[in-house]
């Protein structure tokens, strides 16, 4: 694509804060002077352009509405862009940019700066040190490679220093992208049990993925004594695999885990929601238990997994995708012009699988 005039103007999806509707608005992108091509123009230095074809929905990009208040947008913006994961063409790249992407390139790929642009946008002009990126695999789709980035990436990042071979894993919300994307490493990785907490929806998706035990949690007021069964029947687990959020494990916790080697990670900490009274019970949870456990006051390791930084493994995760081992899921793509619709399926919990918005199409 060849790009003929000084300024792209484009559609994206923006709000100020957490009052107001995240919308369709009209934005532009500067270009400069191709020096090779009088009659062309080229991101400018420090910059890649890009055409989003894709962008998929996570529940972050839901809270990060829902969080931003007035003062946010008083402070920081008050445009803010949604939406983080994305898939689409490398149009052109500035001048003084280290990249491992060129012109013309199919990518997918995080933009990791928040209270900014957004992908749920026809183009997007990126510093390259914002944002992970890698050529798509052939065998998967443009729609395919934009579900994967922040589900797998932050999985992988899960499972990055855990021995999975003749391990007991309990993977908690199996039926989550983050969840599923678990049950296949860990059973993969030749865990010898793999417990997945689920609804009888997913039941059967999530035993076809490796998991060997279920507890049906819609069965269960507290998953806690179904766990302490498991525990009673095959032994304790060697790790706790949390992509749901809960804090019913606990005051058991000893029991549960091996004393020592056991970890428990979670991405979502004790509390599951968007509120702000949620996110500060969970803040307050999960940094007394960091703090426990680095004064080694702990039986157990803990941590809250936050993907921030990808890079270092993209290109695994590019392989382990190509590879063609593991199997990606889009529950539904919407029209650009239905973000709306698309939200509400993200938040009716009914998903199974990621979300996606067609921008453009390949």
């Amino acid at each position: 694509m060849t790009l003929t005039t000084p300024e792209l103007n484009f559609k994206a999806y923006t709000y100020k804060n957490s009052s107001t509707p995240v919308q369709l608005t009209d934005k532009s992108i500067k270009l400069v002077k191709d020096p090779s091509n009088p009659d062309s123009y080229v991101a400018p230095p420090g910059k890649i352009l890009l055409k989003i074809n894709y962008t998929s929905l996570n529940p972050v990009d839901v809270k990060l509405h829902h969080l931003a208040t007035s003062l946010v947008s008083l402070l920081v913006n008050n445009n803010n862009g949604f939406g983080r994961d994305f898939s689409g063409e490398v149009l052109s790249i500035g001048d003084n940019v280290k990249t491992n992407v060129k012109v013309g390139d199919l990518v997918q790929g995080i933009y990791h700066k928040v209270y900014s642009q957004g992908t749920a946008s026809q183009y997007l002009l990126v510093d390259p040190n914002e944002v992970d990126m890698i050529a798509k695999p052939d065998n998967i789709s443009l729609a395919e490679a934009s579900s994967w980035p922040t589900v797998f990436g932050t999985a992988l990042l899960m499972s990055k220093d855990l021995k999975y071979n003749d391990s007991k894993v309990l993977v908690i919300g199996g039926g989550t992208s983050v969840g599923r994307y678990l049950v296949q490493l860990a059973k993969q990785g030749g865990a010898k049990e793999v417990v997945v907490t689920c609804s009888p929806r997913t039941e059967d998706v999530i035993k076809s993925l490796g998991a060997d035990t279920i507890i049906d949690y819609t069965k269960h007021k507290n998953i806690l004594y179904p766990v302490l069964e498991s525990v009673k029947s095959t032994g304790k687990f060697d790790y706790i695999l949390d992509s749901y959020g809960g804090h019913e494990l606990f005051p058991e916790i000893n029991n549960i885990l091996t004393e020592k080697i056991g970890r428990y990670y979670s991405i979502v900490g004790d509390y599951p929601g968007s509120s702000f009274y949620n996110l500060i019970s969970t803040v307050s949870k999960v940094a007394w238990r960091q703090l426990l456990g680095a004064l080694g006051l702990l039986s157990f390791n803990y941590k809250f997994i936050m993907l921030d930084n990808f890079k270092e493994s993209m290109q695994e995760a590019r392989d382990l995708i190509g590879s063609g081992n593991l199997k990606i899921f889009v529950d539904s793509i919407y029209p650009f012009n239905q973000l709306d619709q698309a939200i509400e399926k993200l938040d009716s919990g009914k998903a199974a699988g990621k979300v996606v918005i067609e921008v453009a199409k390949e």
